[in-house]
């Protein structure tokens, strides 16, 4: 306001002489006034961090897992900053560093199984951060896959559709437990009418767990019946109780099955050679010949 006062004050006294120039002074003298005003008491830039602190501590509430996990565990929108294969991107920060499988952070082994082990890609370790087996995320992972011993190792599309990429249809756009639909080994034989109750976790009508016959008139050893079929016991399973109890010798089949002719267990061996020995005890090193849906006698 000073400024314009004494130009108008000089305009008078020198009335019409040199008006562009001075009125030029004028706009000048108004921009330059308005200008320092503006810039009074301007805050900084405030600071972008667009991670919280915590964000790779696993123990952290912002660990970036845990947002993942947050969002679906979808993985895009970390693309926008770290590139689309996550090498580092516009932050030059690698995902790649801990993500170290060829698929980075898109790895089966990242949300589920082992971090260290591609090869494990199945619980202990759900995508709840569970390792107990009582945890129905865990269960009977290992007792199938990894450590069986009546059989060869259940494959993981035994029970799951098998996705081929991290957001394939039926795979993270779902809220848990996780879909099962039987295949393989559970549905050989009557095993067609395979199903899993999530409420109870109650696996039931498989194949692998006695859901079975064989008939004597289709056999080529019809001595073995004493009835016109063998039956399995068909046995309902808990998932996640793995103490032994529901998968030892006798539980999926009697010693010897229904409709099998009389025999004391140490005879099996007899017949099912290269399969079990005189105490029952599973011999066949591959695990091919038990639990396979055939009935394998004489060393076939």
């Amino acid at each position: 306001m000073v400024f314009v006062i004494i130009v108008t004050v000089y305009y008078k006294k020198n009335k019409m002489k040199n008006t562009f120039k001075y009125f030029l002074l004028l706009i000048i003298i108004l921009l330059f006034g308005a200008c320092s005003k503006l810039n009074d008491n301007v805050p900084a830039a405030p600071e972008v961090n667009l991670h919280k602190e915590g964000i790779l501590n696993p123990a952290s509430k912002n660990f970036h897992g845990t947002l993942i996990k947050n969002l679906m565990w979808d993985m895009r929108g970390c693309q926008q900053c770290h590139a689309a294969d996550y090498s580092g991107g516009i932050v030059e920060s690698s995902c790649l560093t801990c993500h170290t499988q060829p698929e980075g952070p898109e790895a089966c082994n990242t949300c589920h199984g082992d971090f260290s082990d591609p090869a494990k890609i199945a619980p202990p370790r759900d995508t709840e951060k569970n390792t107990s087996t009582d945890s129905v995320g865990v269960g009977a992972h290992v007792k199938h896959l990894y450590d069986n011993q009546i059989g060869k190792d259940i494959p993981c599309e035994t029970c799951h559709k098998v996705p081929q990429q991290v957001y394939e249809a039926g795979h993270v756009d779902t809220e848990l437990p996780a879909e099962i639909i039987f295949g393989d080994k559970a549905i050989i034989n009557l095993g067609i009418n395979s199903s899993y109750d999530a409420t109870t976790a109650t696996c039931s009508n498989t194949y692998c767990h006695g859901n079975w016959e064989f008939f004597r008139d289709s056999s080529a050893n019809q001595f073995a019946y004493n009835s016109d079929r063998m039956i399995g016991n068909n046995q309902s399973v808990v998932w996640n109780v793995v103490d032994g109890t529901q998968a030892g010798c006798g539980s999926c089949h009697n010693l010897p099955p229904d409709g099998h002719s009389n025999a004391q267990i140490s005879a099996c061996g007899g017949c099912h050679s290269g399969i079990v020995d005189v105490n029952g005890e599973i011999v066949d090193s591959l695990r091919y010949k038990h639990i396979n849906g055939e009935i394998n006698v004489f060393g076939n």
